[in-house]
């Protein structure tokens, strides 16, 4: 007996077989019920801690927090996979997921680990973004979840004007930075959670996050990002990395790489592309809205820049051009090939020319 997941991968006599078209760094593992090492527990640990916490918006039984099992995969296998001595193997996550797939959520929970089971007296939390409403996301989604219940209310002080959460017995603290490295350097976060890392026009941020964190040992840093433009920025710097590592070509298993993405040639029209690349869809009930995503589709087929937003932030697909085309490459290409001059005359002209310095050196 076959099933196939919403994932694209069917499950067959415990075989997980591919079908349709699946990248070989396709996260495989977060669907096909394979075994993750979890020697020491740490797993089922961090699992048992936020499935024990409360969310003032989940629908389950006494708002029990909501852990989808695509979430519960990739917990496992960052927290459980420890090395023989029962350290952090895992360093470091890039996890690229379209937008409206709850990595705020996801994020938050990660957060939350470090000032729960995961916590050092004293430690230092921290999640960043581009701005400050960015950056306040994943506190405002930490201060629902922790008033949600009586043993956490007690346990956290949140000082919400200096954007912190404080466990009250150890000291351990969670602050959410925007990109103001004057505020970040001198910092020794034992986790950072990076949001939407391909909004980032400056790097001092970021590597004042880098830094600190290898100031001490265990730490574990988290970037969640959804696709970007451009190759010459941090974000692409980093996707490429975590692609390398995922096909095989770089060897580094202190590096996750979780990549739902379509392939830049695939029909972003394609239903079944959709739910491969969104793991939300995999959920009962699913979310991002599809139908929401199919009323998008239908208006962005007659505007190019629509079709380029819908690719790049719903199907990660990393764009080379502009974000907001006037027209379609497609209709660019169609009128490739010789130009009857003669067939203009008479009729109004239009001429563009790249000014760039390979050009200028030509006319000279």
């Amino acid at each position: 007996m076959m099933k196939t997941t919403p994932s694209g991968i069917s499950e067959q006599s415990g075989q997980v077989v591919q079908t349709g078209r699946i990248s070989p760094s396709y996260p495989a593992w977060i669907f096909d019920d394979s075994p993750i090492p979890d020697p020491h527990g740490k797993g089922e640990r961090a699992v048992a801690f936020l499935k024990a916490l409360r969310h003032p918006k989940s629908t389950l039984p006494g708002r029990q927090f909501q852990l989808d099992r695509w979430q519960e995969r990739i917990i496992r296998k960052v927290y459980g996979d420890t090395k023989p001595d029962g350290t952090r193997r895992i360093k470091t996550v890039f996890a690229l997921i379209p937008r409206g797939n709850r990595k705020t959520t996801l994020g938050a929970a990660l957060a939350m680990l470090h000032l729960g089971p995961e916590r050092i007296p004293g430690s230092q939390v921290v999640s960043s973004a581009v701005d400050r409403d960015q950056a306040r996301i994943a506190l405002e989604e930490m201060k629902g979840v922790i008033g949600a219940h009586p043993r956490t209310a007690e346990a956290f002080q949140i000082q919400d004007t200096k954007n912190r959460i404080v466990h009250r017995k150890s000291s351990a603290f969670y602050r959410a930075m925007s990109a103001d490295a004057a505020t970040a350097h001198g910092r020794t976060p034992v986790f950072a959670l990076v949001d939407e890392l391909h909004a980032w026009k400056k790097r001092d941020l970021w590597d004042a996050i880098k830094t600190g964190l290898v100031k001490t040992p265990g730490s574990l840093l988290v970037v969640t990002t959804t696709a970007g433009i451009g190759h010459e920025n941090i974000a692409h710097e980093m996707y490429k990395y975590a692609s390398a590592v995922a096909s095989g070509a770089i060897v580094d298993d202190a590096f996750l790489p979780v990549l739902f993405e379509a392939d830049e040639d695939e029909d972003w029209r394609d239903e079944a592309v959709w739910r491969r690349v969104n793991p939300g869809l995999s959920c009962v009930p699913p979310y991002p809205d599809i139908d929401g995503m199919r009323q998008m589709v239908r208006e962005a087929e007659h505007r190019p820049a629509d079709r380029e937003m819908f690719r790049q932030l719903h199907l990660n697909v990393w764009l080379d051009g502009a974000a907001n085309p006037e027209w379609s490459l497609d209709v660019w290409d169609e009128n490739a090939g010789q130009l009857d001059l003669t067939a203009l005359e008479g009729r109004p002209a239009w001429i563009g020319v790249d000014l760039g310095p390979e050009t200028e050196q030509t006319i000279r």
